[in-house]
Order: C-alpha cells, then structure tokens, then sequence
C-alpha cells in the first residue's frame, strides 16, 4: 500500500538535505571569499613594504648586499608566505578540527582505542620533528644558493656588454651552472631524506593503525565490542592518522618555507644607518653654504679613515673643485654631504646647521648631482628627465634640455622627447646620458649642484657640451665639482686637494699651480698642462 507519511518524511529528508548542502556551498563561498581576498591583500601589501623598505635603507646597505640577493628574497619570501597561509586557510585548519573531532568520537566510543592513537601519535610528531631541524642547514644553504644563482644571472645580464666583447659567455654559463649545481644537490639531499623520513613515519601510522585492528580483535573475541562497533572505530582511526599524516606534510612546508620567510624579514626588519630625525628642521631657504669641521670618517671602523680630519668651508653660491689621486676621498666628501653616511668624528654643516638636524628628505631635496656614470631609467626620455620632478610640464622639461645642450640631439630621435631610451639607456651615448643627467639636475633646481667627473671618458665634442652646460647651471648656485681633467676647473672659487682621505691644499687655481712640491703643481705637470692662464 502507498504510505503517504512516509513519503512525505522521505521528501523533508531530501529538501532538507538539499536545503543543508546549499548552506554548506554559501559558507564555503563567503569562507573561500575572505580567504582569497585576504591572501591577494597579503601578495600586494608584502612586496609594496619590501621596496619601501629597500628604498629608505641607507646607501652602505645596497654597497653591501647584491641586487638579485635582494629580489630574491623578496620573491620567495613572498611566495612562501602566501602558499604557508593559503595551506593554512584552506588545509591545516580543517584538518585540525577533523583530527581533534575524530580524536574525541574514538574516546567516546571507547576509550581504550584513543589510548592506542595517543601511544603512537607523540612518536609520529617527534619523527618529524627531528627530522625537519637536521634539514634546517641544507635548506639554508639551498636559499644562499637561490640568492647567488640569481645574483649571478642578474649580473651577466647587466653586464652583456662587456661578456660578449670579451668572448666570456661560456664563462658565465659556466659559473652559472655551478651554482645551479650546488641548489639541485642540495634539494635533492633535502629530498632524499624527507622520502626516508616518509617511510618511517608510514611504519608508525601502520603499526598503529595494526594496534588497533588488534585491540578491536581481541575486544569483539570477548565479547565487549560489536564489529559493527569496530569497523566504526576503524575508520575513525582511518581519518585520524591521515589527518596527523597531512598536517605533518604541512609541517614539512612549515619549516622548509622558514628560511624564505626568514631571509624576506632580514630585508623588511633591516634598520637603516642613516636615521631621520623625528623633528629635522625644514627651512623654506637653503642658502648652499657648506662646512666640513674636524670630521673623520671610515667606511669600516677596522680600516684606514677614507677622511680623517677634514676642515674646509663652501661659500653660499660659490664654485669649489674637489681634486687628488684616485681613492684621496674626493666622492667620500660628496657622499657626507647628502648625508649617505654619518662621520664618526666631527661633522658637516649646511647653512651652519648640523645635516643631522634637518629633515633627511628636505635638505636632499636642495641638492642634486649628476655622477660620472648618469644611471637612465628604461624609459621615454621625457621621463628620465622628469624624474626630479615628477609633475613637470613638458614646457619645463624642454627648458632644461636646452639649458644642458640635450634639446638638439633629442629632436633628432625617433620619438623626440618619447623616444624609449632602452635599460640603462642604451639607445645613448654617453654624452647624451650625461646631457640627460644634466637637465634632470638642472630641473630640480637645486640650491647645491654636485659634477662627479660628469665630463671624463667622452670625446672632446661632448666634453664642451657639457662644459657650456655646467657654466651656465652654475650660475647663482653652489657648485662642486669633482674632476681629473684639470683644465675643466681652473676657474673654481676654490680648489680642494685631497690625497690618502687629507686635505692636503686649499686655494684657487693661480695661487696652488707654482707652489712648489705642491700635489696641485705635480697633478698638473703629470697633465701636462703647465701654465693654464
């Protein structure tokens, strides 16, 4: 006969069970949502601090660390990171519930088989445990290993140039492939011993797992458990150990991502040398009047001073030359003077102010230098002239190329003022890298301009271009100019000669060319110059 009731129960059991999995899929949903959207928020928010970090870290820093060692460790760390909390979100914590709830039900059910979980899971946990810390120093290594295979590819990249004119690529590869070498060893080392690892952590879930298939024999021969009761239990215990064995896998890439999120932090918690002060002065005028009192510096406290105790003084709007033997301390003084490092002894004043007293930025803000090797970004040329000041009209930008004899060339390329200029600006001569420099300088109108060497190495065409550029720059400015070429600075203010990091002349050009003994006079004679009138 039809049973209406029981049919009517049968279609509440299906809508329920309809009504239940669609509860089920909008938890899931909205848990799944929130999970994702907080590991796209970890994957922006982590590389975005680690370049802000590198970016305000001091210039002794970025001497000291090479550039793939530090992309590296921001990319894998941010990898690592993710995948650890996406394993997290969506594995370890339901399978922890589901190991403790199974745990639970097994005591429940009848204690004397939780017991039996108990007796081998501390063993399983300290197997892999130990195991995990004997592999620390392979995966350490093996990130050292990541770190210069990429430091190595970067520089081969950077230096193609000079690998290919010198016929060095099999050099490099080789060289390359060492390293490369050295990380599949050390990851297959890593391997080998978690596969060993496996097998005896196996061992133990099947020994328990035959522990309790026993106990549950010994219990139904006497009468205290049912097998519809043990084959319950065994599947608990099923559950049980396979969630103990997942989670001790997660575990596993819990400690081999440690090292990746370690070397990721060592960048992010890196302090930098050069502090800012909470409350640095701000003037609205910086005049450019600077002075050196009593000050020594090393690079490396164990090692000779590279400027030990230096004493002179730059007028407000003059022109001063920093001259002398390669490694005397002339680019050491430049770097005191924006503040790149802080001397041990004595110090730098700006408009008789201590630099570490003024805002970091602000005062860095009044200076501007155009080095002996103008770094060029891979982009328009427009931009790498803008890049002091970034809402620049083109107007502006304009100006200033002309003002640095940069405007005639630029018209004669492809794209005018849009050319793309290639990675380092390779599309350039260096004349024209340095004419950029200038006008990028010239921009930012700077209170204090600083030359390094910005006319060596290019043919005397150039060398004028620049020349009548730095002239009509200097104008109204304080001006330093570090130079070889003796014939560019003869009309300074003021010369400073520098050898073994001590000033060791001071004067103008006429009154330093016949004193005799003179670093000056020998530096000029070496040049052949002799009288410069």
């Amino acid at each position: 006969s039809f049973d209406v009731e029981k049919v009517q129960t049968l279609l509440l059991l299906i809508v329920g069970m309809f009504i239940s999995e669609q509860i089920g899929s909008l938890v899931s949903y909205i848990r799944d949502r929130l999970i994702f959207n907080t590991l796209i928020e970890i994957e922006y928010y982590l590389p975005v601090r680690a370049q802000q970090k590198l970016v305000s870290l001091s210039l002794s820093y970025h001497e000291r660390e090479n550039t793939g060692n530090k992309i590296t460790k921001i990319q894998r760390g941010v990898d690592k990171i993710d995948d650890l909390l996406a394993n997290l979100s969506w594995e370890v914590v339901p399978t922890l519930i589901q190991l403790v709830a199974t745990f639970v039900i097994l005591l429940v059910v009848d204690w004397r088989f939780g017991v039996s979980f108990l007796l081998f899971a501390p063993l399983f946990i300290l197997v892999t445990y130990r195991v995990n810390k004997k592999l620390y120093p392979i995966r350490k290594q093996r990130y050292k290993d990541y770190e210069d295979a990429s430091g190595k590819l970067g520089q081969s990249i950077i230096n193609i140039n000079t690998v290919q004119s010198f016929v060095q690529e099999k050099r490099e590869t080789r060289e390359y492939e060492h390293i490369q070498s050295m990380v599949r060893f050390n990851e297959l080392k890593e391997w080998f011993s978690l596969l060993r690892t496996n097998v005896g952590r196996n061992f133990i879930i099947d020994t328990g797992r035959v522990s309790i298939l026993l106990l549950g024999i010994y219990l139904v021969s006497i009468g205290q458990v049912t097998i519809g009761t043990l084959v319950f239990i065994i599947t608990l215990s099923e559950k049980a150990y396979f969630s103990l064995y997942r989670l001790s896998r997660f575990y596993d890439k819990i400690e081999e991502g440690t090292e990746a999120v370690d070397r990721f932090m060592s960048v992010t918690n890196e302090r930098p040398e050069i502090v800012n002060s909470a409350h640095g002065l701000k003037p609205k005028n910086i005049r450019g009047e600077i002075a050196f009192e009593n000050l020594t510096f090393a690079y490396d406290e164990s090692h000779e001073p590279a400027l030990r105790d230096v004493n002179f003084s730059v007028k407000e709007g003059s022109t001063v030359a920093l001259v002398g033997p390669s490694g005397g301390g002339k680019t050491t003084v430049v770097r005191m003077i924006y503040r790149h490092y802080d001397p041990q002894k004595g110090a730098v004043l700006l408009d008789g102010i201590d630099l570490r007293k003024y805002d970091l930025y602000h005062f860095r803000s009044a200076i501007a230098i155009v080095p002996q090797e103008v770094e060029i970004f891979n982009s328009s040329v427009r931009d790498n002239i803008a890049y002091a000041k970034p809402k620049a009209t083109f107007a502006e930008v304009k100006r200033a190329a002309k003002i640095a004899n940069a405007d005639e060339f630029i018209h004669h390329l492809k794209d005018g003022y849009d050319t793309e200029v290639g990675e380092r600006g390779i599309k350039l001569s260096g004349g024209q890298r340095q004419r950029l420099g200038i006008a990028r300088a010239i921009l930012a109108d700077p209170k204090i301009l600083i030359f390094d060497e910005a006319t060596s190495n290019l043919d005397s065409r150039s060398e004028k271009l620049i020349q009548e550029a730095m002239e009509r720059v200097a104008r109204s400015r304080t001006v330093i100019l570090i130079a070889h070429r003796l014939s560019t600075i003869r009309h300074a203010d003021k010369i400073l000669v520098f050898e073994n990091g001590q000033l060791v002349e001071e004067g103008s050009h006429d009154e330093l060319k016949d004193a005799r003994g003179g670093m000056y006079a020998r530096l000029l004679h070496l040049q052949q110059l002799g009288d410069v009138d």
